[in-house]
């Protein structure tokens, strides 16, 4: 049958530990909670600054790739220059050329005159003095056969005259059309090299042009490309860092749940010890008032005897007693000392 003393001690000890428990493990839980909230203040400001730097590096890249881009279409459009300005006089004498001949196919053009006897005169000079002495060749030898006058002397000087003029004629005409295709062929010769040479210098602007717009062009999508790439490393250091800060939140938030769950615990089992002791005393109490036992048992004598508490003077169970002690009264009963503690 248990005492009331020792229901007493037990309600004491039991409301003791489980407020203890509840202590300990109610700060462990705000503990953990302190510290994941630490951690996620401490780590969210380094990921972020960490995702700004990355992001601006990735934008000064591609600001770089747009300089050399446009160093390099610079570069460009000054070689397609310089061979542009060195085939200008190609370019220049080509079309010269070129309206020489538009004008000398023209009719009455150098290359588009028939040829005519002032023709001939112009291209054989010698051809009156050649025909004249001919001539006098002729008229000496009919003189000498002593035919001077006479029929015979002027057909064959009618017949040198004819074979004369018509070798000259066919002579100087030949040299007429040589000399007109020389000139025809010099002159294209040069409008075709001009030809050329303007050709070449559009290709020149052309390619450079495009060569530019091509590189300008991809150094803006790699622009862009940075651009979202920043975007993204910083969107994800935000999204990451609210995540840990949510987390953190959550996790603190359940640790004072549990932290509260935990003082309720003990607040309960501190309860449950004392109405375990109350029931104790209450039995205890019956007991007495039955007749059927003593107010108090000692609980740590080993094989002791109990006391005899006729007069209910304080008695020491096993412990040394303590000097002064003042004790607490139970019913009007002076206090008793268990190991040094007064109740």
């Amino acid at each position: 049958m248990p005492s009331i003393v020792t229901s007493i001690i037990g309600g004491i000890q039991g409301a003791s530990a489980s407020h203890n428990a509840a202590n300990a493990l109610s700060g462990g839980y705000n503990a953990a909670g302190q510290t994941v909230t630490n951690a996620a203040a401490a780590v969210n400001p380094t990921l972020t600054t960490a995702a700004a730097t990355g992001a601006s590096e990735v934008t000064n890249a591609g600001g770089a790739v747009t300089t050399a881009a446009n160093t390099a279409a610079n570069n460009a459009t000054t070689a397609a220059n310089t061979g542009i300005a060195s085939l200008n006089p190609y370019a220049v004498n080509g079309a010269n050329a070129t309206n020489a001949l538009n004008t000398g196919l023209q009719a009455g053009g150098a290359f588009n005159t028939p040829f005519t006897a002032s023709t001939m005169a112009s291209m054989s000079p010698g051809y009156q003095f050649q025909l004249q002495q001919g001539q006098q060749g002729v008229a000496r030898q009919a003189a000498a056969a002593g035919l001077s006058g006479s029929g015979g002397a002027m057909k064959a000087m009618d017949a040198y005259s004819q074979s004369y003029a018509g070798t000259a004629y066919n002579n100087a005409f030949n040299q007429y059309t040589q000399q007109q295709q020389n000139l025809f062929n010099n002159t294209s010769s040069v409008a075709q090299q001009g030809q050329q040479a303007s050709t070449t210098q559009a290709g020149l602007g052309t390619n450079a042009a495009q060569y530019g717009g091509n590189i300008n062009t991809a150094a803006a999508n790699t622009n862009v490309g940075t651009a979202e790439y920043g975007a993204g490393m910083n969107y994800g250091a935000t999204a990451t860092a609210a995540q840990n800060t949510l987390s953190a939140a959550n996790y603190l938030g359940n640790t004072q749940i549990g932290a509260g769950q935990a003082q309720a615990q003990g607040d309960i089992g501190a309860a449950s010890a004392w109405n375990g002791a109350l029931n104790s005393i209450g039995t205890a109490g019956n007991a007495l008032a039955t007749g059927g036992t003593s107010l108090f048992s000692n609980p740590f004598a080993s094989g002791g005897s109990t006391a005899s508490y006729g007069s209910m003077a304080p008695s020491s169970y096993g412990m040394p007693a303590v000097a002064n002690n003042a004790g607490y009264s139970y019913g009007g009963a002076p206090g008793y000392n268990y190991g040094q503690t007064t109740y």
